[in-house]
C-alpha cells in the first residue's frame, strides 16, 4: 500500500510540474537576449502597443519600389526573429518583409501564450497593413508560427499562406509525447492549427522535414489531410527539424512554395 501511495504522489507531482513548466517548455525563448541585426539590411525598427500593455518590437525591410507586396514572417518558439527577418529578406527582395519578436522575446514585453500571440497576429497585420497599403499580404509560419500564421489568414485577407514544419494542434503533439499525462485537462496553450484552417480558402504551401523528431511527421501529415486548398506540399529528404534551413533543397523548397501560393493568389 505504502509503494502505490508513493507511486501515486511521485505521479501526481511530476503531472503538476508539467502544468506549471508548460508555458516555459512551449516558449523557451522567452526572456532570451537578442541581438540586433542591421546587416546585411538595415531594417526599420516598429514598436506597437497591444493589449495588456504590452509593446511589440518588430523590424520591416521594405521593397526597393513602394507598391510591392507583403510578407508577415511568424518564427519557431526559440527562433531569433532578427535573424528570420533578414533570412527572408534576403529570400524575397522585391517583398516588403515583416517580423516581429513575440511578447517576453527579445525587447517585447509582455508574457507569451496562445490567446496574446493570436491576438498581436491580428495588430501586426492591421498596423502594417495602415502603413504600407500593399497589393496583397501573405504570412509565413515556422513551427510554432504556422499555428499563429494559420490563425491571421482565418481572421484577415491572407493572399497565400506558407507553413514549415506544421503541426494540426499542440494538443495532439502533447498527447503523443506525454501520453501518460491527462493532456486535455491541463494544456493552456492548444494551437490549433487544423481549426484555424477549417473551411479556410487561402492557398496554403506545405514545407516539412522528413526525420522531423519534434513535429512528427503524422502530426503534418494530419494538418495536411485537412486543408481545403493545399497547392503546394513537399517532404524535404535528410531533413530534421532545426536543419532543413541549412540544406540546398530548402531554399529551392520555399522558392517554388511561393510561386505555387502566389499563383493560386493571381488565379
Amino acid at each position: 500500500m505504502k509503494l502505490l501511495v508513493a507511486l501515486a504522489l511521485g505521479y501526481a507531482g511530476v503531472v503538476a510540474l508539467l502544468y506549471l513548466a508548460q508555458t516555459w517548455l512551449l516558449f523557451p525563448g522567452a526572456g532570451l537576449p537578442s541581438q540586433r541585426l542591421d546587416r546585411p539590411r538595415a531594417p526599420e525598427r516598429l514598436t506597437l502597443p497591444s493589449g495588456d500593455d504590452a509593446e511589440l518590437h518588430g523590424m520591416l525591410l521594405r521593397a526597393p519600389f513602394e507598391d510591392a507586396d507583403l510578407l508577415i514572417g511568424f518564427g519557431g518558439n526559440a527562433q531569433e526573429a532578427e535573424l528570420l527577418a533578414q533570412d527572408l529578406a534576403a529570400d524575397f527582395p522585391n517583398l516588403h518583409v515583416a517580423v516581429f519578436h513575440y511578447r517576453g522575446y527579445g525587447p517585447s514585453t509582455g508574457r507569451p501564450g496562445e490567446a496574446a500571440l493570436l491576438a498581436d497576429a491580428l495588430t501586426i497585420y492591421d498596423a502594417l497593413k495602415e502603413r504600407l497599403r500593399p497589393p496583397r499580404s501573405f504570412a509565413i509560419g515556422i513551427s510554432l508560427g504556422s499555428a499563429v500564421a494559420a490563425y491571421l489568414s482565418k481572421e484577415r485577407p491572407i493572399a497565400g499562406l506558407i507553413l514549415i514544419t506544421p503541426f494540426d494542434s499542440v494538443e495532439a503533439i502533447a498527447k503523443q509525447a506525454y501520453f501518460w499525462v491527462p493532456v486535455g485537462l491541463l494544456l493552456r496553450h492548444r494551437f490549433a492549427t487544423v481549426e484555424f484552417m477549417a473551411g479556410n480558402r487561402t492557398p496554403v504551401a506545405v514545407i516539412a522535414a522528413e526525420h522531423d523528431r519534434v513535429v512528427r511527421p503524422e502530426r503534418t501529415r494530419a494538418l495536411v489531410a485537412q486543408l481545403p486548398n493545399l497547392v503546394f506540399h513537399r517532404v524535404l529528404d535528410g531533413a530534421a527539424h532545426n536543419t532543413l534551413y541549412q540544406l540546398p533543397i530548402y531554399q529551392e523548397a520555399l522558392k517554388a512554395a511561393f510561386a505555387a501560393v502566389r499563383a493560386a493568389a493571381d488565379a
